[in-house]
């Protein structure tokens, strides 16, 4: 039989797809195509951003939909009504349900030392990077939003840190581990939707810069050149290409996917 494509005419959700990583995975969806809806903190930049994507792809037919809803996923009292308010408006209250959601989202959180951390800092980043992937499972479950086959997955975001810690770095390595823990739990909660996380390593995005500037140039210099086998950093549309593998194989669920440049051999 001949080979299928098999994100034509999926639905397919991304939270953080308005830069980095996330702009990616929806890049490389609506190149295959996927109809894809985009989430970020603030509406006027999900707009701009799906003008782009939309930009790219002058020939884009007309039935092939590629719209964004903001959601603010750093408000932690009102998170799952937000993630909520989302699933509403892409699956249009559930009438045209999703077959996979992406979860790239993610702010700039402090790299406090040892010394000085504290709760705060120490709990930073948490809210937008892992309770919203519980949210996000929860909303999956019951079939409300999500076709409940093999066919749909939710694929969340963390961080090589979590396998092999920088100085510096333990609160995002708490985090990238956590999350990989949730999502290793999501796939046996939701089966058969599969779940998965993808692990990048260092990867060229406005993030990381906004994270080496609080580390300093020398830093970044060294995770360039030392952190990885290839001596650079990856892109976002490396990294997406993971994602892409995630959704469209029916058989993968609960792992965590590297693609770091074999940064775990250096």
């Amino acid at each position: 039989m001949a080979h299928v494509n098999r994100l034509h005419n999926a639905r397919v959700l991304v939270f953080g797809g308005t830069s980095g990583i996330g702009f990616g995975v929806a890049n490389l969806c609506i190149s295959a195509g996927a109809h894809v809806i985009i989430s970020g903190s603030k509406q006027p930049k999900v707009d701009a951003k799906v003008q782009e994507l939309k930009s790219f792809y002058p020939s884009l037919p007309s039935e092939q939909e590629v719209q964004g809803f903001a959601a603010d996923l750093g408000d932690t009292s009102n998170l799952e009504a937000n993630i909520k308010s989302v699933f509403e408006k892409a699956t249009q209250g559930g009438k045209k349900k999703l077959d996979h959601v992406v979860n790239s989202a993610g702010d700039v959180f402090k790299l406090p030392t040892l010394e000085n951390v504290s709760a705060e800092t120490a709990l930073s980043g948490f809210n937008m990077r892992w309770l919203s992937g519980v949210f996000i499972g929860k909303l999956v479950a019951g079939g409300t939003y999500m076709h409940v086959s093999d066919s749909s997955s939710v694929t969340l975001t963390s961080g090589t840190n979590s396998d092999k810690p920088g100085v510096g770095f333990f609160v995002g390595a708490s985090m990238g581990s956590a999350i990989e823990s949730l999502g290793r739990s999501l796939a046996v909660e939701l089966k058969p939707i599969r779940a998965n996380v993808v692990s990048p390593g260092a990867v060229q995005t406005p993030l990381l810069d906004a994270v080496f500037s609080q580390a300093g140039d020398k830093m970044k210099e060294e995770y360039k050149t030392k952190g990885s086998l290839l001596g650079t950093f990856g892109t976002p549309y490396d990294t997406a290409e993971a994602y892409g593998w995630l959704m469209k194989d029916h058989f993968v669920t609960g792992i965590i996917a590297k693609t770091d440049g074999g940064r775990m051999l250096v």
